[in-house]
């Protein structure tokens, strides 16, 4: 038993691929917001297999709420979702994966049909229920977590020859949090987690990156540093831009945009007194390696983000500065590329095998949110959110102890001196 809400484009496509099986739900063609979310509605009422559905029946805003509505009475059932031409950067795909919905893409010139065999090994059998969810969803961790960290995604080109019998699976995995190394090696900095951003070259938009950053992870509740460690004055221009005017002065050493601490550069910065203020992320903006005296901060980081410019005659610093630093570990180093056509990052990713290469799409405004670039930043960051927060908590919990511990003890005294 399955249902379905697709637009027509889909429509042939997944009635090839789900054969004779008993359609209980079925919408075809463009909806409006109310009625998608109508038709979600409907669907969580029975009991289904598989919920079957596209990116284009709707607009993306209202697909998301939606399915998000659905998941939520229903998050034992299966959901697919079909996204026809769209690129690996999609915003919208990858916020359909980190909910652990399984997504069905290609990209634009792909041939439609390649995605029918997809569409049939993730349906269940017809035997199969999923009304308890326990064999699917609920097995184990490392199950859903590989759920939500694939896109299925299919590349078999119009031009390409033959039945399509395989696919390409896009795996968005960054890797493991280096927890052990963090402890073990004394050089760490333990308790802030430190975010280094750097350029390969001057002029590569590090201080637009570390503040995108910023604001991002203070949107997810984090306090957050950003520290002006190079010699650019940026930040100043910044502060008075914020205040409204050119001829503002300030002999502050730091101010705070939106909730985020912005620390200029001066004779007095010190990477030590700014962890003692507490930060759960201190983010560096170093610039240029070559011109900033804080590029070895970049290597003691917890995250290490290197800002490369994607200009065809501008892509050899990137392929320079990963052989400058063949000999050290870079498995855990993140190569970005602002403004930067999928063409390009994908040559990119082939001059640097091994290194994890990202495009950052177009964000004019840091201080706005902007969905693709979140989706990215949440791949950048995803396996270092939260360590700092459990910190909190745990501390939290010691303290609350100590008080009841202190409580316990006064009320002890007071009984022996009235006894």
């Amino acid at each position: 038993m399955n249902a379905v809400i697709i637009s027509s484009k889909a429509s042939t496509l997944v009635h090839e691929a789900i054969g004779n099986t008993d359609v209980s739900f079925e919408k075809v063609g463009r909806f409006e917001s109310g009625q998608f979310i109508e038709f979600c509605e409907a669907v969580a009422r029975i009991n289904i297999n598989a919920f079957i559905t596209d990116l284009d029946c709707t607009d993306s805003n209202t697909f998301l709420r939606g399915i998000s509505q659905y998941r939520t009475v229903r998050s034992n059932t299966r959901i697919i979702v079909i996204a026809l031409d769209r690129y690996e950067d999609d915003g919208v795909v990858h916020e359909l994966a980190d909910m652990g919905i399984n997504v069905v893409t290609t990209s634009p010139g792909t041939k439609p049909k390649s995605i029918i065999p997809a569409l049939r090994n993730l349906l269940p059998s017809q035997g199969e229920v999923t009304g308890n969810g326990q064999e699917d969803w609920e097995s184990n961790d490392s199950d859903l977590e590989k759920i939500k960290d694939r896109i299925y995604r299919y590349t078999a080109k119009l031009t390409s020859a033959g039945s399509f019998d395989s696919s390409d699976v896009m795996d968005l995995e960054l890797p493991d949090v280096p927890i052990q190394e963090r402890i073990i090696l004394k050089d760490r900095i333990i308790g802030t987690i430190l975010v280094a951003v750097m350029g390969v070259e001057s002029k590569v938009g590090s201080t637009h990156q570390s503040i995108l950053i910023a604001n991002y992870l203070k949107r997810k509740g984090y306090s957050v540093g950003l520290v002006e460690a190079n010699s650019s004055s940026d930040f100043t221009s910044i502060e008075n831009a914020y205040e409204g005017t050119q001829d503002f002065k300030s002999n502050n050493i730091h101010f705070s945009i939106e909730g985020v601490e912005y620390y200029k550069n001066n004779n007095k910065l010190d990477i030590n007194h700014l962890i003692t203020a507490g930060h759960d992320y201190l983010i560096l903006d170093i610039g240029s390696f070559e011109e900033s005296d804080w590029s070895k901060e970049f290597y003691r980081a917890s995250v290490n983000i290197v800002l490369g410019a994607g200009s065809e005659w501008r892509q050899g610093k990137i392929r320079r500065f990963r052989d400058l630093h063949k000999k050290m570990d870079q498995s855990n180093w993140v190569y970005c590329v602002p403004f930067v056509e999928n063409l390009s990052i994908q040559d990119i990713r082939k001059d640097l095998p091994g290194n994890l290469v990202y495009r950052i799409p177009p964000h004019a405004d840091p201080y706005k949110h902007q969905g693709d670039t979140d989706s990215v930043l949440n791949k950048l960051m995803k396996s270092y959110m939260g360590d700092s927060k459990k910190i909190s908590s745990k501390a939290l919990l010691y303290g609350v102890l100590g008080l009841c511990i202190v409580i316990i003890i006064v009320l002890i005294i007071l009984l022996v001196v009235n006894n």
